[in-house]
């Protein structure tokens, strides 16, 4: 035979070889197509027309181990633990399938075989979020606290995200914040503050103040802010003392200083003179339609700066936009006062400071003489005793709406010098 011969006849072998490849791979393909179409029909008995087509894709089996565990209609543990089996038969290095198999056997109530799955899962992927988090609560719930806190710290540690959900869980078994600090939460920054909010929408004040501690004891420096819904959740269940402490901890943390020259008043910031961290026991000013909130540096009582408050004439406004806390003690003799100027200021109704009891809201409120019209700087002045079981008070400006007919409010008011000093440092200071 000639060589032409013997060539041409390789390449109609090479040919033909080509033309079996591409078929095999067509018809692979098409059965993958297939597959495909039918995992995404919304009968299981289509589902397993899909896996028998394509038997080696273990995620179409995972798929119906789920189905038939979930399901509520049509649940059949023992077959869903099958399919998972033959999944895991295929890629025995998923997790999720390990986890899926731990699922279902707890819930038939094989306890032993359900841990076996959990630590085959953490095995095959140790680093798994969800596999530690999901194993974790599996030992929850045999009472295992001990391995349950293990598993868990490793969740939150690889997602902080988890904190709060998991801190839930931990305070939900065992009520000890101690065993938790040390044995589930990270110690570090996200975990710390994501367990401190936590502990703040509970309104767990001693739990809080527990992860407070470790956060000013590890963290130098945060955003004042950061500290502002523990702060408001000690006052709201009046916790002063504690929270007191953490506005006291949290200023320097955030760079800032202690209440400047206060002259021995209680009062946060009173000339205005320092930026508004609307929060903890600074001032907190809201915005309302009809009232514009600045501050002033051209017209003032002392310093640099007053509060300057300008109503625009177009509504009856209800105003109480501006308020802080203060801590005070029970049984105590206070003087509170503050100066006032007004520019045309109309109606009725003028601005005041009301000082109200927040340990005992039924407590009557006391409230300095209404500021009205056009009047130069003057000091308003109220002597006043805190009940037996007073710590907190609140001063807020305000202005209630006027019931006569020209009640739209317009014209300018300004406060500076805000004072609340106790009757001590009244007898003592300097003539």
């Amino acid at each position: 035979m000639s060589a032409s011969a013997i060539n041409l006849r390789w390449r109609w072998l090479v040919f033909l070889g080509i033309l079996l490849a591409a078929g095999v791979l067509t018809l692979s393909a098409a059965r993958h197509a297939l597959a495909a179409h039918w995992a995404l029909s919304a009968d299981a008995n289509i589902w397993v027309r899909a896996a028998e087509t394509e038997p080696t894709n273990a995620d179409l089996w995972y798929q119906l181990g789920r189905y038939y565990q979930l399901d509520f209609e049509h649940s059949d543990l023992p077959l869903a633990i099958s399919y998972y089996h033959r999944a895991i038969s295929i890629n025995p290095g998923s997790s999720l399938y390990w986890l899926g198999l731990a699922d279902a056997y707890e819930t038939v109530g094989n306890v032993s075989q359900a841990e076996q799955a959990f630590r085959r899962a953490r095995e095959v992927y140790p680093i798994s979020a969800e596999a530690a988090w999901r194993f974790g609560n599996f030992l929850l719930r045999q009472r295992r606290t001990s391995e349950a806190f293990r598993q868990i710290h490793d969740a939150i540690v690889t997602d902080p995200k988890l904190t709060a959900l998991a801190v839930s869980r931990c305070w939900a078994d065992t009520q000890d914040i101690a065993e938790i600090l040390n044995a589930v939460l990270p110690d570090k920054p996200d975990q710390n503050w994501g367990a401190s909010q936590f502990f703040v929408e509970a309104r767990e004040p001693g739990a809080a103040m527990a992860v407070w501690r470790r956060i000013i004891s590890r963290h130098a420096t945060f955003p004042v802010a950061q500290a502002f819904p523990l702060l408001e959740m000690l006052i709201q269940v009046g916790h002063a003392d504690d929270a007191q402490t953490v506005w006291k901890q949290a200023l320097p943390a955030a760079g800032f200083a202690s209440n400047p020259d206060s002259g021995g008043s209680l009062v946060w910031n009173g000339g205005f003179e320092q930026a508004l961290l609307n929060g903890g026991f600074d001032w907190r000013v809201v915005p309302v339609e009809g009232a514009k909130m600045t501050w002033d540096g051209q017209i003032f009582h002392t310093g640099r700066r007053s509060l300057r408050v300008d109503f625009n004439g177009t509504s009856n406004v209800d105003f109480h936009h501006v308020r802080q806390y203060v801590v005070v003690q029970p049984a105590t003799r206070y003087r509170f006062s503050a100066s006032f100027r007004s520019e045309q200021l109309t109606t009725d109704s003028g601005i005041d400071f009301e000082i109200r009891d927040v340990s005992r809201p039924g407590n009557p409120s006391l409230r300095t003489p209404d500021v009205l019209g056009t009047q130069a700087w003057t000091q308003e002045t109220i002597e006043m005793e805190t009940g037996p079981d007073t710590r907190i008070l609140e001063l807020v400006l305000e202005r209630a709406p006027s019931a006569k007919l020209a009640n739209k409010i317009q014209g300018t008011a300004w406060i500076d010098d805000v004072a609340l000093v106790p009757s001590a440092a009244l007898t003592s200071a300097p003539r």
